[in-house]
Parts: structure tokens; sequence; C-alpha cells
């Protein structure tokens, strides 16, 4: 027999098919929605991730966390995570002599918001660098990566960038999300061409034009067998980065490559032959990135 729980969704799957007919634009902008909001938020203490403190990004308070001494590094959360899912690295950077940087994306931890876009992503990482930078150094891992990626566009100063995990394209993802809750194909691409009119990147065709002209020395890595974004993203980023080296795991998924001593080596290994003889001054000016509003602000 089925469980209550099984009944339950099935019967919230057929509604959604129904009102994927009679009110399409309704169930395009709740796709939208859910799309980009978090289902649950990590807002446990991180005491052991340094000083905490804040900033503003548009219009959301964004909880950083710092510490140690030396070239800094900044580590960059990915969807429904948060600073601390890189405690065990930062741990690690700092007894190499590095200082580390983390903080909560908007909607995620400690920072305020519901809902949040990629540009505000990315645009959450070039605010905090206009506090904590430049970097010797950043580390992004899944959807933080692709926020990474975009703010390199936008001239985040660090040396050098490591993106672990990255999705390539978001589409892939509403796709998932909407066949998942009942939306039908029709109302899928009806969300993602709202989205696209949006925002300025959802990936694809789009991450490769910009990809191509980042300038920073980058390194991706990705798990063959990552159960949350697919190995051949991992693949299709690094293919579109000229200036950036690709290594496949194996054995690690999505979640516990942060924490592996073997990653750690191989990130500090990067950084210091991408650093080597540089020095961690400043650059001009971090440029002012404008706010990106979507129909799930």
């Amino acid at each position: 027999m089925e469980s209550l729980a099984a009944v339950r969704a099935g019967v919230r799957r057929a509604f959604i098919r129904g009102a994927s007919v009679l009110a399409p634009s309704t169930v395009e902008r709740m796709l939208i929605t859910r799309f980009c909001t978090p289902s649950h938020r990590d807002a446990a203490p991180n005491d052991d991730m340094g000083e905490q403190w804040g900033i503003r990004s548009g219009r959301e308070d964004i909880e950083i966390y710092s510490d140690g001494t030396g070239p800094r590094v900044l580590f960059v959360h990915g969807w429904e995570g948060a600073a601390g899912d890189f405690r065990v690295m930062a741990a690690t950077f700092r007894r190499a002599g590095y200082g580390t940087v983390a903080f909560d994306h908007p909607a995620h931890g400690r920072s305020t918001g519901r809902s949040t876009t990629l540009p505000a992503l990315s645009r959450a990482i070039l605010d905090v660098a206009r506090a904590t930078g430049p970097f010797a150094a950043v580390v992004a891992h899944s959807l933080g990566a692709s926020a990474t990626l975009l703010a390199l566009r936008d001239g985040l100063p660090t040396r050098c960038a490591i993106l672990i995990a990255p999705p390539y394209d978001a589409r892939h993802f509403i796709r998932e999300l909407g066949t998942y809750i009942g939306v039908t194909d029709a109302r899928i691409r009806g969300a993602i061409a709202r989205l696209e009119r949006t925002v300025d990147v959802v990936g694809g065709r789009e991450l490769d034009r910009f990809a191509a002209h980042v300038a920073t020395p980058g390194l991706v890595l990705h798990d063959r067998f990552d159960r949350a974004v697919p190995f051949t993203h991992g693949v299709a980023v690094a293919a579109a980065w000229p200036r950036s080296s690709f290594v496949a795991l194996e054995g690690l998924g999505h979640r516990r490559v942060l924490d592996a001593p073997d990653v750690h080596d191989r990130i500090l290994t990067f950084i210091r032959q991408s650093t080597a003889g540089q020095s961690n001054s400043p650059p001009d000016r971090v440029p002012q990135v404008a706010a990106v509003e979507t129909e799930a602000s």
C-alpha cells in the first residue's frame, strides 16, 4: 500500500499538471520561485570559522567569517549550503599559512533573504571581495562555483580560482525540478524562457561566451559519480574556460570532496604554483555590479 505521503505527492503533481493547462503563467512563475528558493537553511553556529561580521549586498545582510593571517583565500559555498561547509578545508589552509574568508550566500546560512538567483550570488561574492579582498585564491563549490565564474567575468580580484562540481547550465535543474513536481514540458520551457529574460546568465551558451574571456587561471574538479551535479557539467565548464585545467575525482561524491585531504593537497599545490612570484596587492578597484531583480525576489 502506498504511504500517505506518496499519495499526497501524487495528488499535488496531478493538481500542478492540471494547473499547467488552466493557469500556465501562474505555474511558470511558481516553478521559477521554487527553483530560486532553497528548500532548507543551514544556520548552525560557525564559531570555529573565525571572526563573525557582516556587510550589505543588494537588499540582504551577508554574514562573513574570517580568520588567520597570510594571503587570503575566499571560500564560496553552494546551493543549500553554508560557510561551515568549508570548516575542515579552511582549517587546513590556515595551518598551511593562509588567511581564510567564508560567508553565507543570500537566503543561506545566517544571511538574510528567502530566495536568490545566480547573478545575486555573484554580486554577493563581489561585495564580499570589496570588503575582504584581494585573494590569493577563491575555492568555490557547486552553484557557488558557477557564481564565482560569473564574478570572475566581472573582475573578482583573485590570482586563481578552484571550482568544485560546478553546474554548467541551470536549465538542466529547472527541468528536473519541474518534472519532479508535475509541471508539463510546455510550462517548463515557459519558465526557462521567463528566467532567461530576467537574468543575464542561465548557463550553457551564455557561460561559454564569457568563460572564454576569463583570464584568471583555474582548476576544475568533479567526481565522476556526483549525483547532485552531473560529471559532464564540470567537463563542460573546464572546456569553456581556456585557462583552466580539469581533474576527475572518484569516490567522493558531491559534498565529501570538501573534506578530503588529497583534494586539499591538490588545491594547495595549484594555488602555490599559480601564485609563485606574485604579490597579493589589491587591484585598482573591484567593479560595482548592478542589482538584478527576478520574479522570485
